[in-house]
C-alpha cells in the first residue's frame, strides 16, 4: 500500500520527532477483542434501528406517512455491521509489526498481510488496484487511508505512547451504505526478534489462539 501526504489534513513531516522503527508484537491485554467489539456495536445498531422503527410506526398510526416494510432494511443494516466487523478483524489480524522509518518514508511490515508504505515527500496521491490511497501525518499521528470500490474506506492510525513503550494501531472500516463505523484498536509492544516465539491472534470464531513460531 503506497500513499502520499497531499491531502490538506495531512502534513509532510511530523511536528515532533516521532519514530515507530523497530519490531512490535501484539499486547493482548490492552488490545480490543474483535468479538466483544462487534457484539457491542451490533447491540448499539440494533437499538438505534428499533428506535427508528418505533418512530415510523407512530407516524404510520397518525397518518403522517404510509406503511412501508422495514424488516429487510433492518436486516441489511445489521448484516452490514457484522460484515464491517469481520473485514476489520481480517485487516487487523497481524500480531507482529516490523517497521523501518527514515526522514523520507516509512514501511510497516505486517505478518500475514501486505505492508503499509508512505513516502512523506511524494507529490501526488496514488491509485492502485486496491483503490485511491493517501497517507501522512496528522500532528504526531501517522495515518494511512485507502478508498476501496463500492464505497468502502479503510483507515489505519498509528499513535505512539508518551514513553515509547506502546504503539496503538486504530483500524477503521466504513461504508457509504452503512451509517455505523467499525474501529478496532490493537496495541503493540516492542520486542527483540528471536527463536521459539509464540505467535498469537484473536479471531471472531476462536478468540485467542497461539502457536510456536518458526525461527528466522
Amino acid at each position: 500500500m503506497i500513499g502520499c501526504a497531499s491531502q490538506e489534513e495531512f502534513t509532510r513531516e511530523s511536528p515532533d520527532p516521532v519514530s515507530f522503527s523497530g519490531s512490535w508484537e501484539l499486547d493482548y491485554e490492552l488490545s480490543e477483542n474483535p468479538n466483544d467489539k462487534l457484539r457491542f456495536l451490533y447491540e448499539v445498531t440494533r437499538s438505534q434501528l428499533q428506535q427508528q422503527q418505533a418512530v415510523q410506526k407512530d407516524m404510520v398510526r397518525s397518518g403522517r406517512m404510509p406503511s412501508t416494510p422495514v424488516s429487510t432494511a433492518v436486516l441489511n443494516s445489521l448484516q452490514g455491521v457484522i460484515n464491517l466487523g469481520r473485514l476489520t478483524e481480517m485487516i487487523s489480524r497481524s500480531t507482529v509489526l516490523n517497521i523501518e522509518q527514515t526522514l523520507d518514508s516509512i514501511v510497516v511490515q505486517r505478518d500475514g498481510d501486505f505492508a503499509l508504505t508512505c513516502e512523506f515527500f511524494a507529490d501526488r496521491q496514488s491509485a492502485s488496484t486496491l483503490g485511491h490511497e493517501t497517507c501522512g501525518w496528522q500532528e504526531n499521528q501517522l495515518v494511512f487511508e485507502v478508498s476501496l470500490p463500492e464505497g468502502l474506506t479503510v483507515n489505519h492510525r498509528l499513535v505512539l505512547s508518551g514513553n515509547g513503550k506502546r504503539l496503538n494501531v486504530a483500524t477503521t472500516v466504513s461504508s457509504s451504505t452503512i451509517n455505523q463505523l467499525f474501529t478496532l484498536n490493537r496495541v503493540y509492544m516492542p520486542f527483540e526478534p528471536g527463536k521459539g516465539m509464540y505467535e498469537c491472534e484473536y479471531t471472531l470464531a476462536k478468540k485467542k489462539t497461539c502457536r510456536l513460531g518458526s525461527s528466522e
